[in-house]
């Protein structure tokens, strides 16, 4: 599995392009950018998939239209699917940031396995930064969204935001191995371990 990580917008969140030999994957397209168009159309003779770890405006701002010039079709999880063009909730409101209102033509339920070409994906439900984060596993790959990142946590002041919510979604994140490789939706990269043990939101 390649992965390459792009931090777009003036908030530098962090897109992730996941790519095998049969699978070419966007994860968090959260402005648009000509990198994730390409890459999308690169790989035509691969199956693809745009996956949205929640529905903050940062993670899903040029998901509609990656999806219209490229064809390929946006995955979210079911609860943040609902609320996926809520202007309040999606926060594009309070941070002015417009959005044409769109929908996910695929919501993901907690613990279905998503197979996309070779890849595996389990799909983890963390509510805590909104009510219907997910998590991405496979293998030894957690891309995790906003709900863990090196050293924090996604922030809970947002609407549906519930900080024993996100600590209880850690905690299961905790139980995966300690080699696992978090992804997160800001920042650096991390590991299970290292957050059981240096995280000072939630220690494992």
């Amino acid at each position: 599995m390649e992965i390459k990580v792009l931090r777009l917008g003036l908030i530098r969140t962090n897109c992730y392009l996941v790519s095998t030999d049969k699978a070419a994957i966007v994860i968090d397209p959260g402005f648009i950018s000509n990198e994730t168009e390409d890459f999308l159309k690169g790989n035509e003779g691969k199956e693809r998939l745009i996956l949205l770890t929640h529905n903050h405006f940062d993670h899903i701002g040029g998901a509609d239209i990656l999806r219209k010039n490229t064809g390929v079709k946006i995955a979210i999880g079911e609860i943040d699917g609902a609320d996926l063009s809520n202007p309040e909730v999606n926060l594009s409101y309070k941070f002015r940031a417009h959005l044409e209102p769109f929908s996910a033509d695929i919501l993901l339920k907690d613990g279905e396995i998503l197979k996309v070409g070779d890849i595996e994906f389990k799909v983890i439900l963390t509510p805590g930064h909104t009510l219907g984060s997910i998590c991405l596993h496979s293998d030894d790959i957690l891309f995790s969204g906003d709900t863990l990142f090196y050293e924090s946590v996604g922030r809970t002041d947002f609407i549906n935001g519930d900080f024993n919510a996100i600590k209880n979604s850690i905690q299961k994140l905790y139980e995966l191995d300690g080699d696992t490789v978090v992804l997160s939706g800001h920042g650096e990269q991390t590991t299970i371990a290292h957050e059981k043990l240096y995280n000072p939101f939630v220690k494992g």
